[in-house]
């Protein structure tokens, strides 16, 4: 076999799960789970926007009132 064709062939992938063992229940659908996940990653999104924003905000006033004398 060339190296070619061992390149292209699969790796055989491994089992997840042994072939004699019991099948596992898939879990429940929780969309209201999921909607409050990401509305808790807006919000933490959006506080940390608000928090760069006020810090640049007094930075810029911290500057202009240096220059203003």
């Amino acid at each position: 076999m060339s190296i070619a064709q061992q390149i292209a062939t699969p790796t055989p992938s491994v089992r997840t799960r042994r072939p004699r063992a019991p099948m596992q229940p898939v879990p429940e659908r929780r969309p209201g789970y999921a909607l409050v996940r990401i509305f808790g990653l807006i919000a933490v999104t959006s506080l940390g926007a608000a928090l760069i924003a006020g810090t640049v905000a007094i930075g810029i006033m911290m500057v202009a009132s240096s220059l203003g004398g």
